[in-house]
């Protein structure tokens, strides 16, 4: 039986006096990915960031981020201290962003970077190499080993976000934040990476708020689709659903222009090739 991980409630989310975030709620559950879309510039990843306390200076988050730790903890991350939320991201809360070799050090090696997450979680040292090597396999990478030396220029963007991948997950986090994780892939790469996405969320009971502009990628592997405009969330319920017969005028509109429809089962095809469809964010 799936639980509410995060229950964001009333959240706003304002930067220079604008208001960018107004009101929003939503709720994710363990052992399903949630897909959040919407037009470009909606605030899907301002959202994302506001809940992992990573919002640019100068911007300002209220409301309530509920964050369920288990046996009966939970945390609201919008009240935390700076220094908590550093200790929550990574044991807590995974964050993939959308240019991973951009948030990897090019300087420092595969190895060096899985070391230095599991060193900053007190993961003694003897156990840091196993943990990462582990953490690598579960993110879709066969020969774990012959990529520890590696350096991120040497990689592919597949590899690439693999490796980011790994890094967001090798503390086994109940949340996962995965924003346009798929928007460079090709089509087949973008696959194994969805489907490693939804194999963790369902065998390690996690949450996993997806990020997306492509309706195709939130139909195919999201559970739940929540739709985004003017600041709050229009609709949301089971994707199938949502792009069947959308209820709300906005949601019908993305359906449209994506070329989305659903196949008459439990997800959703594309008149388009996957990775083309929807609106880049």
């Amino acid at each position: 039986m799936s639980s509410t991980v995060l229950t964001i409630s009333g959240l706003r989310v304002e930067i220079a006096g604008r208001r960018l975030i107004d009101g929003l709620d939503l709720a994710l559950a363990s052992g399903e990915i949630t897909a959040l879309v919407g037009r470009s510039g909606s605030g899907k990843s301002l959202t994302a960031r506001a809940v992992a306390g990573l919002l640019p200076e100068g911007a300002a988050a209220r409301g309530q981020a509920l964050l369920d730790r288990g046996r009966g903890r939970s945390e609201d991350l919008l009240g935390l201290s700076p220094y908590r939320l550093r200790r929550l991201r990574g044991a807590a809360i995974g964050y993939v962003f959308q240019e991973s070799q951009a948030a990897l050090n090019p300087t420092v090696t595969v190895g060096g970077h899985l070391r230095e997450t599991l060193k900053a979680h007190d993961v003694p040292r003897s156990h840091r190499r196993n943990r990462g090597l582990a953490a690598l396999r579960q993110a879709g990478l066969p020969a774990p080993e012959q990529l520890w030396s590696a350096y991120p220029f040497e990689l592919s963007g597949g590899q690439a976000q693999r490796v980011a991948l790994a890094l967001a997950t090798a503390l086994d986090p109940r949340l996962l934040i995965a924003d346009e994780v798929t928007s460079a892939l090709d089509p087949v790469t973008q696959a194994g990476v969805l489907d490693i996405l939804r194999t963790g969320a369902r065998a390690g009971q996690r949450a996993v708020l997806l990020i997306t502009h492509d309706l195709a990628v939130a139909g195919r592997w999201a559970d739940r689709l929540a739709v985004l405009d003017g600041g709050r969330i229009v609709e949301s319920g089971p994707s199938c659903q949502v792009l069947r017969d959308p209820a709300h005028p906005f949601t019908a509109e993305l359906v449209r222009a994506s070329g989305v429809a659903t196949d008459g089962g439990d997800r959703a095809r594309a008149d388009v090739p996957p990775g083309m469809a929807g609106e880049r964010a």
